[in-house]
């Protein structure tokens, strides 16, 4: 029989494991001839190992700084949103970072939370579970009760990434106006203009236990805020100026450990840290 004019090379890859096909490949020669050369050498025939959905997610990423993961992947043609596809069947990265933290499926939507478009690093995605419950934690208190329109704020309430709650049926249909058929509740009224900065205020500056007031209204950023008249202030600087008669000078802190209270007595500004600082040195040595 004739030999194989590239018999002693195949024979070459065959004993260093490579597989007929990457053989065939890389001499430019048919995979069958590889084949019955393997045959001839007595040698077994290579078993590809199926590459798991993991492994394929980490063969498509790239370390970035700061601990976010880069997808080298496929992505979606228009969003830019990374896809997968393993086994016929499509996959979210960032659902499978997210399977590969917490040992489970996610429920609802994953999406990085850390800032970072399309980052899919493990520990930056969250499901809607997630982030519901991490967002919950911002806020003073479950939701009860409904909203304007009736809806119950158990089923319907959602929170902003600041902790601000939100009825996700009011945003749906607010999107969708041939589907909105909201009418306010008789026994709700129209919230009228306030008449004054301290009403804007006290419309949403909650009162809890301790004589604290926990703000309950919007936030720029994280940090309460209140609008009269086409002008935004924090709620903070606002409760110190309602609280002292006096505009507060430099930056208003707040001096109690309660999460969100405006409460005028548990703001400082610096004047007043001074003093505090003044009278704890006095007392202590140090200042505070």
């Amino acid at each position: 029989m004739r030999t194989h004019p590239k018999h002693d090379a195949i024979a070459r890859l065959l004993r260093e494991g490579l597989s007929n096909g990457e053989i065939g490949r890389r001499l430019h020669t048919d995979r069958h001839a590889v084949a019955r050369i393997r045959r001839g050498l007595g040698l077994p025939n290579i078993v590809q190992r199926v590459q798991t959905l993991d492994e394929k997610w980490a063969a498509n990423t790239r370390a970035a700084d700061g601990g976010h993961v880069e997808w080298t992947g496929e992505r979606g043609s228009s969003s830019g949103t990374p896809v997968m596809r393993y086994r016929e069947q499509s996959y979210s990265p960032a659902a499978v970072a997210f399977r590969m933290r917490t040992g489970r499926d996610a429920q609802g939507y994953v999406k990085a939370e850390c800032g970072v478009k399309h980052c899919v690093a493990p520990a930056h995605v969250q499901d809607e579970a997630e982030r519901l419950a991490a967002r919950a934690e911002l806020h003073p208190g479950p939701l009860t009760g409904r909203c304007r329109y009736g809806h119950e704020r158990a089923e319907h309430g959602r929170f902003e990434p600041d902790g601000t709650a939100y009825c996700a049926r009011c945003k749906y249909l607010a999107k969708f106006p041939d589907k909105d058929d909201r009418a306010l509740l008789p026994e709700v009224q129209p919230l009228k203009p306030a008449r004054s900065w301290e009403e804007a205020f006290r419309r949403y500056a909650q009162p809890v236990d301790g004589g604290h007031l926990v703000w309950g209204g919007t936030r720029a950023n994280g940090t309460p805020v209140v609008s009269w008249r086409g002008t935004t202030v924090t709620a903070a600087r606002l409760a110190l100026r309602l609280h002292t008669g006096r505009e507060p000078e430099g930056r208003v802190t707040r001096a109690c450990d309660v999460p969100l209270c405006v409460a005028g007595p548990c703001l400082q500004d610096r004047p007043m840290r001074e003093r505090t600082n003044e009278l704890f040195a006095a007392i202590f040595g140090v200042a505070a």
